[in-house]
């Protein structure tokens, strides 16, 4: 059983530990491109310290330069404009809504570098995470192609030569987040599809992160798609885990069992319970355990406490918590 997070860490808005303040700054122009830049490498290194800290296992960069899950590839790929904001699935937070207007295409490794400095800033292992094609298609706006399949699919291409360039970087572990499969009404066939083409040609562990909504119709095709592992949100809908227990466990497992939108510390015993409620799904040295999506929703203080328990529920299960 292996301990990690699911992508993003909480921006904090003051002190060293921030990002807010030099980007105004930056803004201001009070601070060159390259001064920026250290702030932001600062900042890394002490969100992979603090993971480290509190003993996660498998850890990110905190992804604490990405404004949203979409806006780092849009940016990155021409033919989008980055326009108005929209909320951001069921949460109180907005994000800036891509917009295809032509063709999309990737003229280099977009995350390529930040890989490479993470990976050094850290002692564990650095896993890299891109959205997954189907949300990433979800939430933009085509004015390109037009359906929902091709622009998915030209979407997963990309993801996977972007995926490809992470491997070589030295990315062993690498996580597509699909928190549109299951919210609204999804394409579970065009989302797995998709999903497909971007995992196609890796060779390390992969992953795909479901969360924020209900996977009961989508659970059975996520497990037999190309992915190593699959993410099941089983804290914002409890019945995702009387969905597992119907669907047939193929593959790794991650759990997403501490709740990353809600400030009130979960109790070992309360861990230790959702670890029992899959230990006949899937054995120990193939589960995954997280917070149920990024930290982004918590003050720093509760997420760092969070990744704490986690840990410790972990470590108490193992010895003896069973």
């Amino acid at each position: 059983m292996l301990t990690t997070v699911v992508g993003n860490y909480p921006k904090v808005a003051e002190g060293l530990y921030s990002t807010i303040g030099p980007i105004a700054k930056w803004e201001r122009q009070e601070l060159t491109d390259a001064q920026l830049e250290e702030a932001f490498r600062e900042v890394t290194r002490q969100v992979i310290r603090e993971q480290e800290q509190a003993g996660v296992d498998l850890v990110t960069d905190g992804q604490i330069r990405w404004d949203d899950l979409v806006r780092p590839l849009a940016r990155g790929v021409t033919g989008f404009e980055v326009n108005g904001l929209s909320r951001w699935f069921n949460n109180n937070i907005y994000y800036r809504r891509p917009i295809l207007h032509k063709a999309p295409a990737r003229r280099k490794p977009i995350l390529v570098e930040d890989y490479r400095f993470a990976a050094g800033a850290a002692t564990r292992p650095v896993k890299a995470v891109l959205p997954g094609p189907y949300t990433f298609a979800v939430l933009s706006e085509d004015r390109h192609f037009k359906r929902l399949r091709p622009f998915a699919l030209a979407l997963a291409e990309l993801l996977n030569a972007e995926a490809r360039d992470l491997e070589r970087a030295g990315a062993a572990f690498i996580q597509f987040d699909e928190p549109a499969i299951g919210c609204g009404k999804t394409d579970v066939k065009l989302a797995v599809e998709a999903l497909n083409v971007a995992l196609g040609g890796l060779k390390g562990t992969t992953a795909v992160v479901a969360y924020f909504g209900a996977l009961d119709g989508a659970l059975a095709a996520l497990m037999k798609s190309k992915a190593d592992v699959v993410g099941v949100d089983v804290v914002s809908d409890p019945k995702n885990l009387a969905a597992l227990r119907r669907a047939k466990v193929t593959k790794a497992l991650a759990l997403g069992c501490v709740d990353a939108r809600n400030t009130k510390l979960e109790s070992v015993t309360e861990l230790h319970a959702r670890f029992k409620a899959v230990r006949n799904l899937v054995p120990a040295d193939r589960l995954y355990v997280s917070p149920n999506c990024g930290l982004e929703f918590l003050p720093h203080t509760q997420a760092q406490a969070k990744l704490t328990r986690l840990v410790e529920a972990v470590r108490t299960y193992r010895t003896g918590g069973r």
